[in-house]
């Protein structure tokens, strides 16, 4: 990378990262106000009152120094009835301005019990292949017939028998039409 562009990502990690700080410091600020006024932590989460009124509530509740940022997604919490998620929402941003990433789970699905060896084998090209973030969880299930199914994150490797029968099948009945 040439000097020019690291120094301008230099800048642009640092506001990223001061921006990160401020709704994080923001977001425990609102966290301890609720924690404190359980009134108004028992308002803007009853349903049954108006939408309106509650958003209004918290807009005068909050600091006049507060995020537009924030109080869009305080709204939000509210109007979906998502506030008890602010303390989790402030621990991950707290995790993502910290560059730490959240393990990913790798499930793993065999037809019959795999050996420890074969586990750490499988571990081992895993983690060569998405890291060595992943939090490992064997299963059984018989109706595969052979094989693996492999999940991890949102990525699915299905190599079982049962997913090569159907495949096959539908081929079949395809030519068969």
């Amino acid at each position: 990378m040439s000097d020019k562009r690291e120094r301008a990502h230099r800048y642009a990690q640092a506001m990223y990262l001061a921006l990160l700080e401020r709704w994080q410091s923001a977001l425990d600020e609102v966290s301890a106000l609720l924690r404190k006024d359980k009134k108004l932590a028992a308002l803007l989460m009853d349903s049954s009152k108006d939408l309106d009124e509650r958003i209004n509530a918290l807009t005068a509740a909050l600091p006049a120094e507060t995020p537009t940022e924030v109080v869009n997604l305080l709204k939000l919490l509210v109007q979906e009835g998502d506030l008890g998620l602010l303390e989790a929402i402030s621990e991950a941003l707290a995790q993502v301005a910290s560059g730490q990433r959240t393990p990913t789970v790798a499930e793993i699905t065999s037809a019959v019990e795999l050996s420890d060896q074969d586990k750490e084998a499988l571990q081992n090209k895993l983690k060569q292949q998405y890291g060595d973030d992943l939090i490992f969880e064997f299963h059984v299930d018989p109706s595969l017939m052979g094989g693996l199914r492999v999940r991890v994150g949102d990525r699915l490797i299905d190599t079982s028998i049962a997913s090569r029968l159907a495949a096959l099948r539908e081929s079949l009945t395809a030519v068969v039409r």
